[in-house]
Formats: C-alpha cells, structure tokens, sequence
C-alpha cells in the first residue's frame, strides 16, 4: 500500500487545501514544519516520515496557467523523492515541458481536459508509462471543462481513461479534500469494479483505518495531507503500515 504525501501549491506557497474551494485556501499551518514554504515541506516530509514519494498539486498552473516548474526542480533536488505532479497539461508541448523537470509521473486531471481525445493525443505522444491520470470529483460528480466529460459517470469515464492506455488511476473527491469526513467508498467500489489498473484515493483520508480499509477493497495506494499535518497519523504508524502486505 503506497502511502503518499500531498503538497498543494498557491502563490508559490504551500497551502491547506479543503473541499477544493481553492479561493479560500490560506498558506499551511503544520505540525511538521513551520515555514509554508514548499521546499521545506517536502523535506519534513521525507525527513520525518521517511517518503519517498510526493505528490504536488502546482495550482498555479491548473488555475491561472503559470506553472511552478523551477519550484518542482528545486523540491526535486532538495529531497530526491519521486515526484508526480499535476501542472494542468493538456496539450502534449505542456506536459513534455513538466517532465524536463525530473518528475516522475505527469497527473493529467479531468479537471483540466475538455474532452477525452486530449488524453489520447498526450499518450500518444508522451507514452503512457510517464503518465498517471486524476479523476477528479466534486460531490461524486466528473470534474472537467468539457460537458460531455462532466456528464459522464465516474466509472464509465474511468474505463474510457483505462482504453487509453493509462496503467494508474488516482481518484480524487476534491470536496472531500481537507474535511477529514472520511473517503467516499460508495464511488470507489464503484470505479474499482469497472476497471483493472492500478488506484490510487485521494480526498477524506483520516487515519489508519482509512487506509486499511481502502486496502481491504484493492486499493493500490492513498494521498494525504490534512492526517499528517494534524498528527491524526504519524511516522509510527507509517512504519506499521509499510510492513503491512
């Protein structure tokens, strides 16, 4: 079970994230640090926890279209972890530009796709093996720029997302992000029955029962911040779940 941290980026800052009313998040307040400054995040991250993987939402890019790119080399550099971002490629030249920074994985985000072809041409052109995809979801519902997206049902569009060749699948409940009300298991079970690739949940993760329960339903792995930065998990119990089969 891959436990991975989560560090959103606004303003060139680390921010708390929450039910993804993103006009309403503030730089992050941390047990783990005391600076929102990304790269000092990402290095609590790894020194106190011991990660070796991270996640970054560079909202910058996915609102306003101005990636932080030099920032993600700098947090690569300083931590060595394997990165996989979501700068709101949606076009191929964006997302071959995000990879010259090293990372290891490019998210490519409902959120940012007006329609499914799009994500066909940046396979195409990008190969699937540097690329996983976010289903992201408000209140259980498609989140995209493209009507015919939004209509679509989570599990049907998540299968349409596996035809393209895509091998990992992060569903990501963004009104459930930062609100510690827990995972919406209705809509995974739903998408996990539909597909046979790998899943990764994001959105409502609390703590240790969280994630054991998303593994007991084949969950491949889980993104988190709030449970950390609140200490509601801590590096003990990450020890006891990685030695968990």
């Amino acid at each position: 079970m891959r436990i991975i941290p989560v560090l959103d980026i606004l303003n060139g800052l680390a921010v708390h994230a929450k039910h993804g009313e993103r006009e309403k998040y503030r730089p992050l307040k941390s047990l783990l640090c005391k600076s929102a400054d990304p790269v000092s995040v990402a290095t609590a991250y790894k020194t106190i926890f011991g990660f070796r993987e991270l996640y970054i939402a560079d909202l910058d890019a996915i609102m306003f279209e101005k990636p932080n790119l030099p920032l993600i080399t700098r947090i690569k550099k300083a931590t060595d972890m394997k990165i996989m971002a979501d700068i709101g490629a949606d076009t191929s030249e964006k997302a071959r530009e995000a990879l010259k920074t090293g990372i290891a994985k490019l998210i490519v985000g409902t959120e940012t796709l007006h329609e499914i072809e799009e994500l066909e041409e940046i396979v195409q052109n990008v190969g699937e093996s540097n690329i996983s995809v976010s289903l992201d979801l408000i209140n259980g519902k498609v989140l995209s720029k493209g009507a015919k997206l939004k209509r679509t049902k989570p599990a049907d569009l998540a299968k349409k997302i596996e035809q393209t060749g895509i091998k990992e699948l992060i569903i990501l409940e963004l009104s459930r992000v930062g609100s510690e009300t827990g995972i919406n298991i209705k809509t995974v079970r739903e998408i996990t029955r539909k597909v046979n690739i790998n899943i990764l949940v994001g959105g409502g993760v609390r703590n240790t029962y969280d994630i054991l329960n998303l593994r007991k339903i084949g969950i491949n792995g889980v993104l988190v911040a709030t449970a950390l930065h609140k200490g509601h998990i801590t590096p003990e119990d990450i020890k006891t779940l990685s030695c968990i089969e």
